[in-house]
């Protein structure tokens, strides 16, 4: 899961003193006593924050992109809340007045990363983590829009867009013969993908799916749950920036990328998300792995010789969706 990935940029780097004067204003002037860098995101950069005489503690998230990130991340947070466990932001600042880049400080929620829970939690408790993450997925499917899109100002569609065939095939044919998709795949895979692109492609446009709130990076690495004897719980879903309204498929994808066909976690997962109200076409394997096709792509263009982790890892999950097409998964 993104295992040794290398950042494109190196994450941002304050110290206490810098950090203290920057949220000074919003506690009244109580002091900063630690900041401790979290998480393991490849772009924004978090610290947790600990002041004297409060037992909760914060998160300071320092934006790497312009203020619209910032922004969508707030008002997906006002969305759904009470419904979805998102953390509040309780301060947003994109003036750039205080700090070069946009900044938040955003509430702290408990919890192990999902992905840890997979890796040394035991049957029974992979099964209920799966299973929340199911029925959280399904609420958040459950706000829909008019158009699929970009999100603009409070959650405005600003820039409609809808991934039929002919999209599908411009993007992938431009991914693997004119950006380094191609280059970092290779010229027999890069052939194989083709040729698979061009047979499924029809499928796409086929589709009926409402556009429905898409989370785009949802994963075990921006889930939080919380274990106890009665099982696991999500307590967050993180890092909302590259939300978009369009197909929940494409989360379905992002959650299962790296799980085998009818693993104990894929089963809880689908099982709780449709019990939820989630709705999957008959393909949705099929449609799911051509949706997550364009992403594997996008980060692959984006991938330099400096990234060999990141370009082989991705060259390897595009490979393994080629064998399962082949396949009839």
């Amino acid at each position: 899961m993104k295992e040794n990935w290398e950042r494109a940029e190196a994450p941002v780097t304050l110290e206490l003193p810098e950090i203290a004067e920057l949220v000074a204003p919003l506690f009244r002037g109580k002091r900063v006593t630690a900041a401790e860098r979290i998480g393991i995101g490849l772009s924004n950069s978090n610290y947790k924050l600990e002041l004297e005489g409060m037992r909760e503690p914060y998160v300071l998230r320092l934006y790497r992109g312009d203020e619209n990130v910032a922004a969508k991340e707030r008002d997906i947070a006002r969305l759904l809340r009470g419904t979805v466990p998102v953390p509040d932001i309780l301060y947003a600042d994109w003036s750039r007045t205080r700090y070069k880049s946009p900044w938040a400080v955003v509430e702290w929620r408990e919890g192990a990363l999902l992905r840890d829970v997979i890796r040394s939690g035991n049957a029974e408790q992979i099964a209920s983590a799966a299973a929340s993450a199911g029925a959280v997925l399904a609420r958040i499917h459950s706000y829909r829009f008019p158009a699929p899109g970009f999100f603009g100002p409070n959650l405005s569609i600003a820039h409609p867009f809808a991934m039929d065939a002919d999209n599908f095939l411009s993007f992938m044919e431009h991914s693997l013969f004119e950006a380094q998709s191609g280059v970092w795949l290779g010229e027999e895979l890069k052939q194989a993908v083709w040729s698979m692109c061009r047979r499924c492609s029809p499928l796409i446009s086929q589709r009926e799916e409402p556009p429905v709130l898409v989370h785009s990076d949802f994963n075990g690495l921006n889930i939080l749950v919380r274990c106890d004897s009665s099982g696991c719980s999500v307590s967050a879903v993180l890092d909302w920036e590259f939300a978009f309204a369009g197909s929940g498929l494409v989360d379905i994808a992002n959650m299962l990328r790296y799980e085998p066909r009818d693993s104990a976690l894929e089963r809880h997962f689908i099982r709780a998300y449709i019990e939820h109200g989630g709705t999957l076409p008959s393909n949705w394997r099929l449609l799911s792995k051509l949706d997550d096709l364009i992403a594997l792509c996008d980060m692959l263009n984006g991938s330099m010789a400096q990234t060999p982790n990141r370009i082989n890892d991705l060259r390897r999950l595009i490979a393994a969706t080629v064998q399962a097409e082949c396949q009839g998964d």
